[in-house]
C-alpha cells in the first residue's frame, strides 16, 4: 500500500516537473527541451505498477497541450505514443541497469522520438512544408534537426537530473530498521 501510495506522489510530481519545464520552454521557444520524456523513462525505469507509468508522459502532455494548444490529432497520437514508448524503453534498462545501458536507451529515445514524429509531420502534412516525396521527407528532417539537438540535450540533462537525484537519495536516505517486539 504505501508502495502504490508513494508511486502516486512521485508520479504526480513527475508530471509536475514535465508540465512546468514544457510550458517554460515552449514559451522560450525552445521546444524539444523539456522533462517529458526523462520522466517516462524514470517512470518505466523505477515504478512498478506499469500504468502509473505510462500515465506519466500521457497526462503532462495532455494537460500542457490544453494549455499551449493542441495540434493534428493524428499527430498527437504519434507524439504521446513515441513518448510512451519510453516508458517500455525504461523498464528495458531497468532488468540491467548500467551507465551504458542508459546512455543508450537515452539516445535511441531521443531518436526514436526525432524519427518517427518527423516522418508522422511527412506523412500527415498536406504536402505544403514538406513534399510527399523523398526529398521532403529529407527536408522534414533536415529542419527538425534543431529540435533534435533541444531534445537530446534536454532528455539527458533532466535524466541525469532525475536518475541521480534518485540515486543520491537511494544511497543517503537510512532505510528503516525492523524493531522486535
Amino acid at each position: 500500500m504505501t508502495q502504490n501510495r508513494n508511486q502516486v506522489i512521485v508520479a504526480a510530481l513527475l508530471i509536475l516537473l514535465a508540465m512546468s519545464t514544457r510550458l517554460m520552454f515552449n514559451a522560450l521557444h525552445i521546444y524539444g527541451f523539456s522533462a517529458v520524456m526523462a520522466a517516462g523513462f524514470f517512470a518505466g525505469a523505477y515504478f512498478s505498477n506499469k500504468r502509473l507509468g505510462l500515465l506519466v508522459p500521457l497526462a503532462a502532455m495532455i494537460l500542457t497541450d490544453l494549455a499551449i494548444g493542441g495540434y493534428d490529432w493524428k499527430l498527437t497520437v504519434v507524439v504521446d505514443g513515441s513518448l510512451m514508448l519510453t516508458v517500455l524503453l525504461g523498464q528495458f534498462y531497468s532488468k540491467r541497469p548500467t551507465l551504458l545501458r542508459w546512455t543508450g536507451v537515452l539516445l535511441g529515445s531521443s531518436t526514436m522520438f526525432f524519427l518517427v514524429t518527423n516522418a508522422a509531420v511527412w506523412i500527415f502534412g498536406d504536402g505544403t512544408f514538406y513534399p510527399h516525396t523523398f526529398g521532403g521527407l529529407l527536408q522534414s528532417y533536415t529542419m527538425g534537426l534543431p529540435f533534435f539537438r533541444d531534445r537530446l540535450i534536454g532528455d539527458f540533462v533532466w535524466s541525469a537530473l532525475l536518475f541521480g537525484s534518485y540515486e543520491l537519495l537511494r544511497y543517503r536516505v537510512p532505510k528503516p530498521v525492523a524493531v522486535a517486539n
